[in-house]
């Protein structure tokens, strides 16, 4: 009900207890007796219809009055009450949230971003690679590709390294294959001819011998087919199975076995890459490492869209030099020197004096 509403109601209830007044003391005289069944203190109806008093005289009108305007100003005061109750609570509304958007901005602002998090991990990761590098992530190539990206990095933004020169005869011996590709074509790099360990030795590799020399040349010039493809797969997975059954046999011990399994492992590799795009280019070498300081190096290499690939069994002595290169570059752009240098495994002698410019480790 509107205020309007209110105060007209309330002007009618005033005026009708008037005129019931006025009424009722024109109906009402001194020693009036009241009607039938009615004593003193009931009430009937007079003329004109307006409710009969009996003796209460005009206080109790006015009394009912006063009633009604307390009633009328209560009404006011309690929906005024209201009113700033409803607007305390939109207050507190706005406030938990504008409170609430606060602690969203806090925790933004405290709060790493998947990017961060991210960046923060591959740093953590880069740290542990140059400074506790495992056997196999320097062998397979991945603590290289590692680090490549932040030396390519440190060049972009002016950061350079000491002059860190590297030997052609090591380069010689590192793997590269393309960004998105996998494996190594090292043991195809010397024309197919392979260098059988002794527990692999047999009919099989016999005719590999035969096989392989010619699934090479055919993807020097381009003329590989699907059939000799094939037959070399087979005649790799065949030897594979020998193998097994060898040391199931017990023909040969779990190192023996071992042997056999990592060279083979890296044969397979090498003749799946065969019907890659880039096999071609690198067989003919015209995809390898090259530059004669590390800064080079990862400079073509990068440009070249090129990674390192997994060292060719018996030559990993060369990737133990590489890898220190690269850390000893890396300590120098930053002006650091806590990076430990891996060392490599002692390699076999025959290795070595084919390769006096590569040392093995102690």
């Amino acid at each position: 009900m509107t205020k309007s509403k209110i105060g007209v109601f309330a002007l009618a209830s005033l005026l009708l207890l008037a005129v019931s007044s006025q009424v009722q003391a024109q109906n009402f005289r001194p020693g009036m007796v009241p009607p039938p069944g009615l004593g003193y203190g009931g009430y009937g109806y007079g003329g004109f219809g307006v409710p009969f008093m009996g003796n209460l005289g005009p206080g109790y009108f006015l009394q009912g009055a006063a009633s009604t305007i307390d009633a009328t100003g209560d009404l006011y005061v309690k929906q005024e009450q209201a009113r700033i109750t409803r607007e305390q609570a939109n207050q507190a509304k706005l406030d938990t949230k504008r409170k609430a958007f606060d602690q969203r901005l806090y925790e933004k602002a405290n709060t790493q971003t998947f990017t961060e998090t991210q960046e923060q991990n591959e740093s953590f990761r880069l740290r542990r690679i140059m400074n506790n590098a495992t056997e196999s992530e320097i062998k397979s190539g991945i603590a290289m590709n590692t680090m490549l990206p932040y030396l390519k990095d440190l060049t972009n933004h002016g950061v350079m390294g000491p002059t860190v020169p590297l030997d052609p005869d090591i380069l010689r011996y590192i793997n590269v294959t393309g960004a998105t590709e996998t494996g190594s074509l090292g043991l195809l790099h010397n024309g197919g001819k392979m260098d059988w360990p002794l527990v692999l030795r047999g009919p099989t590799t016999r005719s590999l011998d035969k096989l392989l020399p010619e699934a090479v040349s055919a993807t020097r010039d381009g003329s590989l087919d699907f059939a000799m493809y094939r037959k070399v797969k087979n005649e790799v997975a065949k030897l594979g199975e020998e193998n097994r059954k060898k040391f199931h046999r017990e023909e040969i011990d779990g190192g023996e076995y071992l042997t056999g399994k990592r060279y083979l492992d890296s044969l397979e590799g090498a003749v799946k890459l065969l019907d890659q795009p880039n096999a071609k280019k690198v067989l003919n070498g015209d995809i390898k490492a090259t530059g004669s300081t590390i800064s080079e190096m990862v400079l073509n290499m990068a440009n070249k869209g090129l990674k390192f690939a997994p060292a060719t069994p018996g030559y990993e002595s060369p990737y133990y030099g590489l890898f220190n290169s690269m850390v000893t570059y890396a300590s120098g752009a930053m002006g650091t020197s806590s990076f430990r240098v891996a060392v490599a495994p002692a390699q076999p002698r025959s290795f070595i004096s084919k390769n006096p410019n590569i040392s093995g480790g102690k």
